[in-house]
C-alpha cells in the first residue's frame, strides 16, 4: 500500500513537470533527483568505511548536470576538470596516501554514476520531442519494473544472479521484458508518434535488459556498502536511487539508440 499511494502522488507531478514544466523547472527536477541519489550514494559508501569527498562530489555533479543542459558542447573538458579537482581536494583535505585512490576514485565513480549517467535525461529533453520520449521512456520502465516485481513474486524460484540480488529471479527478467514491450506497444499505438512503432519495441527491448543491468549495477553497490536500501526517503520504495537504477543504465542507452538510428 506504502508503494502504491508513493507512486499515486509522485507519478503525476513527475509527469507534469516533464511535459509542461518551464525548462527551468525541469532542469530543478532532474538536478534534484539526481543530486538526492548522490547524496545517498555517499552515505552508502560512508556505511562501507570509505569517506569520499561528498560535499565536493555533489557540487561537481550539479556542474556537471548545469553542463549538460546548458553547454553540452563543453563537456569534454570535465573528463579532465573532475578528476583533477578531486586530485586536488585531496592535497588540502588529506594527508594519508594510503586512503588517496580510496576517496579520489569512489567519489569520481559517485559523480558518473549518477550525474553521469542521469545527465542523459537533459540532453535527451533537448532533442525534437525530447520531453515525450523521456515519458515514453518512463512508461516502459515502470512497466517493466513492476511486472518483474509482481511476477517474481509470484513465480519466481530460479535466482537470476543471487550473490548480487537474492531477491531477483529469472521469471521477473522475463516479465520485466515482456511488460517493456507491451507498455512501449501500447503507448506507441495510442499517443507516441514521435518514434516509429518498430523503433519503439527495438529500443524498449533493448532497454528492458540493459535497465536490468542498471538494478543489478546498484544491487552490487549495496551488497558491497552492506545496506538492503539507498535510503527511506520514499515510503514503501527505499531511497530515490532505488527507483532510478534502472533509469540511469536505460538514458544512455536509449539517446545512443536514437542518435544512431533516428537522426537523419
Amino acid at each position: 500500500m506504502e508503494r502504491v499511494i508513493s507512486g499515486v502522488i509522485a507519478i503525476p507531478i513527475v509527469l507534469g513537470v516533464i511535459l509542461y514544466g518551464h525548462p527551468g523547472l525541469f532542469f530543478f527536477l532532474i538536478a534534484s533527483i539526481v543530486l538526492i541519489a548522490g547524496h545517498e550514494y555517499f552515505s552508502m559508501i560512508a556505511n562501507a568505511g570509505v569517506s569520499g569527498f561528498p560535499i565536493e562530489g555533489l557540487v561537481l555533479s550539479f556542474l556537471l548536470l548545469a553542463t549538460w543542459f546548458f553547454i553540452p558542447q563543453f563537456l569534454t573538458l570535465f573528463g579532465v576538470f573532475i578528476p583533477l579537482t578531486l586530485f586536488i581536494v585531496w592535497c588540502f583535505r588529506e594527508k594519508n596516501v594510503r586512503v588517496a585512490l580510496d576517496s579520489i576514485s569512489y567519489t569520481l565513480f559517485g559523480i558518473l554514476y549518477t550525474a553521469g549517467l542521469g545527465g542523459y535525461f537533459l540532453l535527451i529533453s533537448n532533442l525534437e520531442g525530447g520531453r515525450q520520449m523521456i515519458v515514453f521512456i518512463l512508461l516502459f520502465v515502470w512497466a517493466g519494473d513492476s511486472a518483474a516485481f509482481y511476477v517474481g513474486r509470484k513465480m519466481g524460484e530460479r535466482k537470476l544472479l543471487e550473490v548480487v540480488s537474492p531477491n531477483k529471479t529469472i521469471a521477473g527478467a522475463v516479465a520485466n521484458i515482456m511488460g517493456t514491450l507491451i507498455a512501449a506497444f501500447l503507448a506507441s499505438s495510442l499517443f507516441f508518434n514521435e518514434i516509429p512503432l518498430i523503433h519503439c519495441l527495438i529500443v524498449a527491448f533493448i532497454c528492458g535488459i540493459i535497465g536490468q543491468f542498471g538494478d543489478l549495477a546498484e544491487s552490487l553497490i549495496k551488497r558491497n556498502c552492506q545496506v538492503k536500501d539507498s535510503g527511506t526517503l520514499i515510503p514503501g520504495h527505499g531511497g530515490v536511487l532505488d527507483r532510478i537504477d534502472s533509469l540511469l543504465f536505460v538514458g544512455p542507452a536509449f539517446y545512443c539508440y536514437y542518435q544512431v538510428f533516428l537522426t537523419a
